[in-house]
């Protein structure tokens, strides 16, 4: 390993101690969910952006002339840049030209087509500015490494467009060697992200080792009152009051010794009722934060003081149980995690240093 690829891990590692991790919510407890956005991984393979990346379908009248979306790009506008270099129409009219044809008689509207458009650039300068940094880093792969990717490229392609090799390239103004080359920085972009993201079981033992009380896990029952109407709608100030006085008659009823899941069982609006409210055990992080807030502060068997009040309505809460999830248990989840945030680092660098921009 190099010193700078060893100083880059370091700094990468620096990084992420304060990730936050998360995992899987059972589908009974779906509408608890914590909502939170993250980056899309970064998708290095041209066909399987075309196919997965931006939801196109195809099999739609493959073999159409001409289909129902195209549209020509002039040559020389710049339509993106990577530092000194430049983007061209002539080289995202290769690009766009594939998917346009996938789409057959779909017509596509302004706005989609600027969606993809977009999505296109940003692959294509993510790949180059992951490329350059690869090579900066003496990244290389060998000549058999990319014969057997165009193999496996063409026997996609001869599938999904239903062409074979020679028309295809014929079909899109393209070569073998030009494609080849394209494959070929794909594959040092992934294998330079393969390396320097790589997470080893010791550095998520670590992470485990120092974040134990993130992997504390409580399980709790609640009665729901919802704020909501069936289509999702929020009620009125007089109906959401009546909703809370109920919910605040139901807590007294639960504090004063009635049987909690026979309570949830009567008046929860929960798909969770039928369970006696049980939601099963979590993490922090993974629901609502009024709802976990109350549930993480609580001992066993204890019953919230108040009515808690998320978007869905208002909550009686027990919890149940606590227990610290292993690290064996959670070794995966942590690894995959760190993983995706050393990623996520990386790009932002490797964006920053390459000056990256794509053209309004």
């Amino acid at each position: 390993m190099s010193e700078d690829k060893e100083i880059k891990d370091k700094q990468l590692n620096s990084k992420i101690d304060n990730i936050e991790q998360k995992s899987k919510v059972k589908k009974k407890r779906e509408k608890l969910k914590f909502s939170y956005n993250k980056k899309n991984f970064v998708v290095f393979s041209l066909l399987g952006f075309i196919f997965a990346g931006i939801g196109f379908g195809f099999g739609k009248n493959i073999g159409r002339e001409l289909p129902a979306t195209a549209k020509n790009y002039s040559n020389t506008k710049v339509y993106a840049t990577v530092g000194d270099i430049s983007i061209t129409g002539k080289q995202l009219q290769k690009k766009m030209d594939p998917l346009f044809y996938l789409q057959g008689k779909t017509k596509l509207t302004d706005e989609e087509i600027a969606t993809y458009e977009y999505s296109m650039l940003d692959y294509m300068t993510t790949v180059e500015a992951m490329y350059m940094d690869a090579v900066e880093n003496e990244v290389t792969v060998t000549d058999d490494e990319v014969n057997s990717e165009y193999e496996t490229t063409m026997s996609s392609i001869e599938q999904d467009f239903s062409m074979d090799e020679k028309e295809y390239l014929k079909k899109f103004k393209l070569t073998k060697e030009e494609l080849k080359e394209e494959l070929k920085k794909e594959l040092i972009a992934v294998k330079y992200m393969g390396e320097v993201t790589d997470v080893t079981e010791e550095e998520a033992k670590n992470y485990y080792d120092k974040n134990k009380d993130e992997f504390l896990e409580a399980s709790a029952s609640h009665i729901l009152i919802k704020t909501t109407d069936d289509e999702g709608n929020e009620l009125s100030d007089d109906e959401k009051a009546k909703a809370k006085e109920k919910a605040e008659k139901i807590l007294a009823k639960a504090k004063s010794g009635e049987d909690f899941a026979s309570l949830a069982k009567e008046y929860s609006e929960d798909t969770t009722a039928s369970d006696g409210g049980d939601l099963g055990f979590f993490q922090k992080g993974e629901l609502v934060e009024s709802f976990e807030n109350a549930v993480f502060s609580l001992k066993n068997n204890q019953i919230y003081d108040d009515v808690v009040e998320s978007d869905y309505g208002y909550h009686i809460i027990k919890k149940t149980g606590e227990e610290q999830a292993s690290f064996d248990d959670k070794k995966d989840s942590i690894i995959e995690q760190l993983s995706y945030n050393k990623q996520n680092i990386l790009l932002d660098d490797v964006l920053s240093k390459y000056e990256v921009e794509i053209k309004e």
